[in-house]
């Protein structure tokens, strides 16, 4: 048995140690100048993976570029002058100076693969070594694993993190492995991109034409036989690759029972199993090789994956070679012995169970029964073959390749100026710092396209997954055209903070059109800000030119949280326009309520609440006070409960769904409108969807268990919130669920939605009296006025 030589506890030591070297390499930085005709290349296990296929690409295209493979021994060498490349050793001096002087630093496993005393301040592009199943670096306990005092494992944290911060560029396979990406190395969304993984090229194209699989199973076979295997061209291919266990060995072994067995198989079957260990572990295979079980290291074959096109199944437990292998759409048998100890220590993204389609195997006794039930061609093999093309719809965003080229591209255009990125004098719209397409931004930009339609226009967000509206250009936050655009655009509508350092250019106008009326304290009013914040406070508001109100009370409460002393326009929310729009006499347009309703999913003819909390200051979960799950319940199958966390919270997880439908997550829904119309009654604590539910004549309760401690100790109110509110404000779940039973077999007759009808109304008058259904016309008539927009 052999494990592999490298663990995160001693790959973390090693960076302690070496960080007065890191210091020193950061001064020597600024002196030498990178040459942007020079790259490097490098990868933790030679020559290979989308290291190699890039630096091929790249020769096709800039034959003069110069091109330094960085190699660990003689054998890399050696397979880097065969590429045509020079080889230069990563740990030497002349590796340092290669890595100092490169204008691109192109790594697949880590900063590692170049010379990390050679990186700073370089254009790094880190393209990843296979999409993530299992969780990686700081997502992972075991990443930052050290054995010593908690300021020694704050100090390595912060040596990961700034090594996040270094590289240019992530490159990912699909939208869900980006925002794995995105999560573990703690980067902005836009430096992670969705371009296809370079290593599967190879593979792509052995997809698409069956000569070229041919060709990797012909390889296959010769390497096997030169090892003294006998393998007809008929017989079938099986694949065995375990992932790492940060050098503990395969704990799969096998019985001496379970070993005959699968020679038994194989043989019946006119099959072979190829033994691939990872490369950093391996496991103790003795009882299962004979003459139809084969090991198939990295001594044999470097890079497994320009080969997997000869390979008929594959059976493997968290390991990215599924992701890659899936391109084929052949079986794959998920087998998982230590799912329990692999969960609580390196961690999965999702549980094995929803990856594999529902099927894991625990021991060699029931992979064997599934081996049984794969035969080529069968029902069962079809059914497998369909669950793998699904898995690989999810992780392959660029089935047919090409991921080389399009790197290649995204590279130069880390280069480019903002005005060949962006045309200037566009308009740029942020809601919610990206992690939604919502709010008055999107109710302004509406009724600016309506206006001047040929006008740039663009949206910050947070995935590629995220729609915006129709002509509009989404832009991923922290990415290079993001920045651009924010630069270069005549106006900037936001709702939040602009962050990022942003300075306000000349002819340039920036309206915060903020995101509700305040309840709680906000900037400098909230209790105890210190001085730090409180610059920060100011230099943000400085930012702004313009601020949008919904009432007087707002204008008050901007003018001194945020000491603004611009211009404030006290036009209502736009937001709230088709809010108002749906209000006939006293009640709400039933055909607004049910295209919300559908909107949201919420089957016809049942009751509607809808819990929307805000979120607490230091909190680290959902709010979730009610326990919606429950409540569902105890209000019965004619009731769905509409849960809505504040953006916030998103990162905490979801409100837990029910199999009834009777629980509906729609805190990632992007129109909140449709949360308000689709209620019957709202409930939340202390949040401004309040202000807005008003507007649409929703009755509402106020579940404040902890409302002394809020009002006194956290954020504390603007007004008498206990004298005006319009609804009930109830301390016991079982109060909310009488109130809501009581609206929903009288309406508008239950006993408390009479009692606060006239506080309703006066709640109105107070702080929406310009929500009208023409806000946004308002808006873009001032921008107008103030040739903020075009004409």
């Amino acid at each position: 048995m052999s494990t592999g030589g490298f663990s995160f506890a001693q790959g973390n030591l090693s960076k302690l140690l070496a960080l007065p070297k890191y210091l020193l390499s950061v001064i020597v930085s600024w002196f030498v100048p990178r040459s942007e005709k020079k790259w490097v290349f490098g990868s933790g296990i030679g020559v290979s993976e989308g290291a190699l296929v890039v630096a091929r690409q790249l020769r096709l295209e800039e034959p003069d570029a110069s091109i330094s493979w960085l190699v660990a021994n003689d054998e890399e060498a050696e397979a880097a002058r065969t590429e045509g490349f020079v080889p230069v050793v990563r740990e030497s001096a002349a590796g340092y100076w290669a890595t100092l002087r490169a204008g691109r630093i192109i790594v697949t496993h880590g900063l590692g693969d170049a010379n990390r005393f050679g990186i700073m301040g370089g254009c790094i592009v880190q393209l990843w070594h296979g999409a993530p199943l299992k969780r990686l670096h700081l997502d992972s306990q075991v990443t930052t694993a050290v054995r010593g005092p908690a300021p020694l494992r704050a100090v390595l944290r912060r040596m990961y993190l700034a090594g996040s911060r270094q590289v240019s560029l992530y490159v990912a396979g699909s939208p869900l492995a980006a925002e794995r990406l995105r999560s573990a190395f703690r980067v902005a969304p836009g430096k992670v991109r969705v371009l296809g993984d370079p290593r599967d090229d190879t593979l792509s194209l052995q997809a698409a034409d069956p000569a070229q699989a041919e060709q990797s199973k012909e390889r296959l076979r010769e390497l096997l036989e030169a090892a003294g295997a006998s393998i007809s061209d008929q017989d079938m291919l099986i694949l065995y690759a375990p992932t790492w266990r940060d050098g503990d060995a395969d704990p799969a072994a096998p019985t001496k029972k379970e070993a005959a067995r699968l020679r038994t198989l194989l043989k019946r079957y006119d099959a072979h199993l190829l033994i691939r260990s990872h490369p950093l572990g391996a496991g103790a295979y003795e009882g299962m090789l004979g003459d139809r079980v084969h090991l198939l290291g990295a001594d044999t074959v470097r890079e497994i994956t320009p080969l997997l096109g000869g390979i008929d199944a594959v059976i493997t437990d968290y390991s990215s070679i599924a992701v890659d292998f899936s391109l084929l759409g052949r079986p794959i048998v998920w087998f998982a012995p230590d799912l329990e100890h692999y969960e609580s220590t390196r961690g999965l993204y999702e549980p094995l169970v929803v990856t594999s389609a529902g099927r894991v195997e625990r021991t060699w006794g029931e992979v064997l029964d599934r081996l049984e039930q794969l035969q080529r061609g069968n029902p069962a093999w079809r059914a497998a073959e369909a669950d793998t093309r699904a898995f690989a719809r999810r992780f392959h965003r660029f089935p047919e390749g090409g991921a080389a080229a399009r790197v290649l591209a995204e590279i130069r255009r880390l280069r480019l100026r903002d005005k060949e990125l962006v045309p200037p004098g566009g308009i740029f719209f942020e809601s919610f710092y990206g992690r939604q397409v919502s709010c008055n931004p999107l109710a302004i930009d509406r009724e600016i396209t309506r206006r001047y339609p040929e006008t740039p226009r663009y949206w910050s967000v947070t995935s590629e997954l995220q729609q915006v509206p129709e002509g509009a250009v989404p832009l991923l936050v922290g990415g290079r055209e993001w920045f651009a655009a924010r630069r270069t655009a005549k106006l900037v509508v936001v709702n939040d903070w602009l962050r990022y350092s942003f300075r306000r250019r000349r002819g340039q106008t920036v309206l915060q059109t903020w995101h509700g009326t305040m309840l709680k304290h906000l900037a400098l009013g909230r209790p105890g800000v210190g001085l730090r914040t409180r610059l920060a406070i100011r230099r943000e508001s400085r930012r702004w030119s313009i601020m949008l109100s919904q009432n007087p009370h707002s204008t008050s409460v901007f003018k001194s949280s945020y000491a603004f002393r611009g211009d404030i326009l006290e036009l209502g929310y736009p937001r709230d326009d088709r809010l108002a729009r749906a209000v006939i006499a006293e009640g709400r347009n039933p055909i607004d309520v049910l295209a919300a309703r559908a909107a949201l999913g919420i089957p016809a003819g049942v009751s509607v609440l809808s819990y929307a909390p805000t979120w607490r200051d230091g909190g680290i979960t959902l709010v979730d006070d009610l326990n919606v799950q429950q409540l569902a319940h105890e209000l019965g199958e004619n009731w769905v409960v509409v849960a809505r966390g504040h953006t916030r919270t998103h990162t905490f997880g979801r409100y837990p769904g029910s199999a009834s439908g009777t629980v509906i997550d729609a805190s990632q829904h992007d129109d909140v409108n449709d949360v308000i119309l689709a209620a019957d009654v709202l409930v939340t604590d202390y949040s401004s969807i309040m202000f807005d539910a008003a507007v649409a004549r929703v009755p509402q309760l106020f579940f404040v268990p902890d409302l002394a401690a809020y009002r006194d100790r956290e954020r504390g109110f603007t007004f008498d919130f206990e004298r005006l509110a319009p609804g009930p404000l109830l301390q016991q779940r079982d109060e909310v669920l009488a109130h809501a039973r009581a609206l929903g077999e009288l309406g508008h007759d239950a006993a408390w939605v009479q009692e606060f009808a006239e506080a309703r109304e006066n709640w109105r008058e107070q702080f929406a009296p310009n929500d009208d259904g023409y806000a946004a016309q308002r808006v873009v008539d001032a921008l107008s006025e103030r040739g903020a927009l075009p004409g």
